[in-house]
């Protein structure tokens, strides 16, 4: 199970910010893909990790 960042209902975006206003507290809501990590060779891993670089970003190659 691999999780990014959920995309919200509008109830459900009010609920948390509700949570928030009242703790204080930052919350990150997350949805899990059901992937596995795909097995990368030396090269395909280089070449990831230079877009990661380049982007700004944290790729993760599924399978």
């Amino acid at each position: 199970m691999i999780y990014n960042v959920a995309q919200l209902s509008a109830d459900q975006l009010r609920s948390l910010q509700f949570f928030e206003s009242e703790t204080g507290r930052t919350l990150i809501a997350l949805s899990g893909i059901d992937a596995e990590p795909a097995p990368l060779n030396e090269e395909e891993v280089t070449r990831i990790q230079n877009l990661e670089k380049d982007l700004g970003l944290t790729l993760v190659a599924v399978s």
